[in-house]
């Protein structure tokens, strides 16, 4: 895998798929045609008020490229399948399912996928500098992590603390026999 940096503020997706996938982020980012700077938000200020380039774009392209992409989440939730309990009139509270007993399992499988695998990790930066919750991913493969704002590094979670990097879905890729 090789380092990109991101060429734009809001592109690290991109630039994170496009390093898995070996192509250069600007060949990627023009095979999805220019919707994604479509104003969808007017009240918001740039990047923010755009449509913004959703994963399954990305995924769609890794497809025809004959990878597929499997997410796993660190914590996976499972949701009423309503919003209010019809009694109480309160929200449902989402629930955390554990692949074992405790978190400690779901840390496991999420660090064996990043140890020895390839493919992107989506999470958030905080503490946000903005007002904006900031969304982040980065590219891994086999244990190094190519973050496209900064460097590449050696996975762990205090390495990722120490960027304000959190980490919710690692997406997996695996070469496919065919491809779309």
């Amino acid at each position: 895998m090789r380092f990109q940096r991101s060429s734009e503020t809001g592109l690290c997706v991109l630039t994170s798929f496009a390093m898995v996938l070996d192509m250069p982020a600007a060949e990627l980012l023009a095979s999805l045609g220019n919707q994604w700077q479509t104003l969808a938000f007017p009240d918001l200020p740039v990047p923010h008020c755009w449509r913004g380039i959703h994963i399954q774009e990305l995924i769609l392209v890794a497809l025809r490229k004959g990878y597929a992409v499997t997410p796993v989440e660190l914590l996976p939730q499972t949701q009423a399948g309503q919003a209010l309990n019809p009694v109480t009139r309160k929200p449902y509270q989402d629930v955390v399912v554990f692949h074992g007993a405790t978190e400690e399992t779901n840390w496991e499988i999420f660090h064996d996928v990043i140890r020895t695998c390839s493919g992107v990790i989506t999470g958030r930066i905080a503490p946000s500098m903005t007002r904006f919750q900031r969304h982040h991913a980065v590219a891994f493969d086999k244990g190094t992590i190519f973050d496209p704002s900064t460097d590449a590094f050696l996975y762990s979670v205090k390495q990722c603390e120490a960027r304000n990097f959190y980490s919710n879905t690692a997406w997996r890729f695996d070469r496919m026999e065919e491809s779309l």
